[in-house]
């Protein structure tokens, strides 16, 4: 049986008024959204890639992975890396591109941490909940609490979405305040790990379905974790992290086979300034890049209400235009070559 077959089973198992549009997608009823009478859809908006697993709905806008789907749809954590491991295994192979490794080097592959891992830390940090975070959003992302190191815990994830690591926030007055878990994992009977951060994009296995389906995605790139879900709540879906002020080689290979029209919205501080310089630069050769400014009283993107950050998204102007716009601010001339 092929993958494509494999993939075609299961979701006829899980939805209705399942189609075939053309020889790679399906189209169906989208089991996330409903009429609003409450009714379900007549015509199918859900649409899923058989070979790659992504799905998105073209009307409530739901998308992920395979594992996302399954897990959506009530796959226990056992079925998950039992049933249908093999099968999520297969698709997540599929997802990265070809690419060209003259022009960038492909981000390094982890050995994926099981799912169940996150279940260590089932708890509501309730320092982000204090700070406008609901607990949706913290749901939405897997975010928990590791009571053993007093440290709020984000789930690290691979461009095709498998778990290859963890990073810790500390609610003490520890000196570190984010460490990422490498000879932590040996208090859980595990071998210690170590993850290459510039070949992490935050979030993007979440938006690359999204990305799959359409043509000239808003794809928002923001420094860190919260600012990544700030958006994300305040309804910017397509947002990424860099968990840095800087891009590094891995993450422009990720980024650059995204693809769409990159958003770079860094914090209000000369190491974010400077930064979006440095990613605008190195981005703008291969893709559309527009700049997000904001207010300067705000530090960063989670010190602004929901319609401050829509505005600021869409007064972003292109990155040629925002980089003369800085050299005239600070005086600074081109040099002719």
């Amino acid at each position: 049986m092929t993958i494509q077959d494999e993939l075609y089973s299961i979701v006829v198992h899980y939805l209705d008024k399942v189609k075939r549009s053309g020889s790679d997608e399906i189209m169906a009823i989208c089991p996330f959204h409903r009429k609003a009478d409450g009714s379900p859809e007549r015509s199918g908006s859900f649409s899923m890639s058989l070979t790659k697993g992504l799905f998105i709905c073209h009307s409530c806008k739901a998308k992920g992975n395979l594992r996302q789907f399954l897990k959506s749809m009530g796959a226990s954590t056992t079925a998950l890396r039992h049933q249908y491991g093999p099968v999520i295994d297969a698709v997540q192979q599929l997802v990265l591109p070809r690419i060209d490794h003259t022009k960038s080097k492909a981000p390094t592959n982890n050995d994926p941490l099981p799912e169940s891992f996150l279940g260590l830390f089932d708890y509501c940090p309730l320092d982000l909940i204090k700070e406008g975070f609901t607990e949706a959003t913290l749901l939405d992302f897997d975010i928990g609490f590791d009571a053993k190191h007093m440290r709020i815990t984000f789930p690290i994830r691979d461009l095709t979405g498998k778990l290859v690591g963890i990073s810790g926030r500390t609610v003490t007055d520890h000196p570190r305040r984010y460490k990422i878990y490498d000879q932590e994992y040996t208090e859980w009977g595990m071998p210690p790990r170590k993850i290459h951060m510039g070949d992490v994009v935050w979030n993007a296995d979440r938006v690359y379905p999204q990305v799959y389906f359409g043509q000239d995605v808003q794809l928002v790139v923001v420094e860190g974790f919260k600012a990544c879900m700030w958006l994300q709540q305040a309804g910017i879906t397509n947002t990424v992290a860099l968990l840095g002020s800087y891009l590094k080689q891995g993450q422009q290979w990720i980024l650059e086979h995204l693809g769409g029209v990159v958003y770079v919205m860094m914090d209000n501080d000369d190491a974010g300034e400077k930064g979006a310089a440095q990613i605008g630069a190195s981005l703008s050769r291969s893709l559309k890049v527009r700049m997000v400014t904001f207010r300067p009283t705000a530090h960063q993107p989670t010190d602004l209400c929901p319609t401050e950050i829509h505005q600021a998204i869409e007064q972003a102007e292109d990155f040629y235009l925002w980089e003369i716009r800085k050299g005239q601010i600070h005086g600074i001339r081109k040099t002719a070559y």
